[in-house]
């Protein structure tokens, strides 16, 4: 009898939000024919943009995703188990206690018979094989029968009593080794080494009880699985927004260093700029196509990734809408940590093993002393699944608190990163007036730099191109960080976003 009780099954509860939003079409009564008629024209030609192409929103993405997702499939499939684990931990425990109950009723009528019979009384009724009935109570030993048939009739109901008691001696001996094997089973997986059985009701209740923890524990993971798997599928959205962010802003560096290549090219061809400044700035045009084709790469990679996890067709084109978000949102710690100690997994994991340990001290020491090995050992690890528990709250609250600081520090980081690329754009535009007007006067830029002798040359402005390059490129990633910080923290806090 082996009843599956996971009872620490890690998993993980969410609300997914879809949030669709639908501008009807307002159609004018006296024209309501023609407009119709181009309403189903535009629907058509949009059709035909839009064949073979996938555009999502965000929270398209992540529906889609969590409606293709093999792992959430896979959570509800244990959830299934569970539940099965815990009707079939029922059925046994009523069992075990049914069988023991017909025992000890058995072994109660055996002892009357007996009785009956010793004093020479019918135990029950019994039929002879003329039909005649003796009913039970009557005294044989005053039937008007010879004494053979009398001892016969005497040694027939003890020969069948006998029988019985064999019948109720092998149903003990069942029932103990089902005890026992619950008693193994139990053991193992309470990591309890010296328990040998608990009592019949005990056993039964510690099976019943496992199998519901067990099953609460394994059925709040589902939600927090789902949101666990929104937030893979919302960052893999994010990274290809990043990506996508990068890929322009690489463009727009190598049709910036095309522009000054350009313009070098015509000034050496007309003789107002050496040679060195042309191959210099060719150089420079150069790398920053390198840098537009590997940011390409880069997009595509992002691209499967994110069609991967929402399971579609790796060749499927798609499209997404833009959702980096650069407003700072405020948030509250005290809120967050009520909140992640209340609904993460592992602080339900770890409250359902202090739980079930608690129930083992009790029903362990209703049968073994505080001198035995039994009692000491269900005492300690009562204290070990408290002493997890402590520490996992531990650990839940540094997580969340070490993610609110970065949250923080990414918020602020935002808001400085806004007026970076304002300022180096000036910078660029300044070095640009100051080449071709021939305007070799240092800067703080230059300085900061140390190419001082540089001032006027092609050199500062590819500084300054650079350099702009750079802080676009870093305000993105910025962005992309306090993205990703914010999801991060509501889901260490056990927000149930999806």
């Amino acid at each position: 009898m082996k009843a599956k009780a996971n009872l620490f099954l890690t998993v993980i509860v969410v609300i997914a939000v879809t949030i669709s939003i639908f501008n009807p079409i307002r159609l004018n009564i006296i024209n309501a024919e023609e407009d119709v008629i181009k309403a189903e024209g535009k629907v058509e030609e949009k059709a035909e943009e839009d064949e073979g192409v996938m555009r999502l929103t965000l929270e398209e993405a992540v529906e889609l995703g969590l409606k293709n997702s093999i792992s959430l499939k896979q959570v509800e499939n244990e959830i299934n188990l569970s539940a099965v684990a815990k009707k079939r931990a029922h059925y046994l425990s009523d069992k075990l206690k049914d069988a023991d109950e017909t025992i000890s009723e058995g072994w109660s009528k055996i002892n009357s018979a007996e009785n009956y019979i010793d004093s020479g009384i019918a135990p029950q009724d019994i039929q002879l094989p003329d039909g005649t009935v003796i009913p039970e109570g009557t005294n044989i030993n005053e039937l008007p029968l010879d004494s053979e048939t009398k001892e016969q009739i005497i040694n027939e109901i003890k020969q069948n009593i006998a029988d019985q008691k064999e019948n109720l001696l092998n149903g003990e001996l069942t029932l103990i080794d089902s005890l026992q094997e619950a008693g193994s089973t139990l053991s193992d997986k309470l990591n309890f080494e010296s328990l040998d059985s608990l009592s019949l009701d005990s056993t039964a209740d510690l099976m019943e009880a496992m199998a519901d923890i067990s099953y609460e524990v394994t059925s709040a993971s589902y939600g927090i699985y789902k949101n666990k798997i929104a937030l893979l599928i919302q960052n893999s959205y994010y990274n290809v927004i990043k990506a996508e962010k990068l890929l322009e802003a690489k463009k727009k560096a190598m049709e910036r260093a095309k522009k000054q290549f350009q313009f070098a090219k015509d000034g050496f061809e007309e003789g107002m700029k050496s040679k060195d400044e042309m191959l210099l700035a060719d150089l420079y045009y150069k790398g920053a196509q390198i840098e537009y084709q590997k940011a390409e790469g880069e997009l595509k990679n992002a691209l499967i990734e994110l069609k991967k996890d929402l399971n579609i067709p790796l060749d499927k084109e798609v499209v997404l809408e833009y959702v980096l978000a650069d407003n700072i949102e405020e948030v509250s710690l005290e809120e967050g940590l009520k909140s992640g100690l209340k609904n993460r997994l592992e602080i339900k994991k770890a409250l359902g093993e202090v739980a079930v340990y608690d129930l083992n001290f009790e029903l362990t020491k209703r049968k073994y002393p505080p001198n035995t090995f039994q009692y000491k050992e269900a005492s300690l690890l009562k204290e070990k699944a408290r002493l997890n528990y402590e520490k996992t709250r531990l650990e839940v609250e540094s997580s969340i608190r070490q993610s609110y600081e970065t949250l923080k520090a990414a918020g602020e980081m935002l808001k400085t990163s806004k007026e970076m690329v304002d300022e180096a754009k000036e910078n660029l535009e300044i070095a640009e007036f100051k080449y071709k007007e021939g305007f070799g006067v240092e800067t703080t830029f230059l300085k900061k730099l140390d190419i001082e002798s540089a001032a006027g040359t092609i050199v500062e402005v590819l500084a300054a191109e650079e350099n702009l390059a750079d802080v676009e490129e870093k305000v993105v990633n910025i962005m992309y960080g306090y993205n990703l910080a914010k999801m991060k923290y509501f889901n260490d806090i056990g927000k149930l976003i999806y």
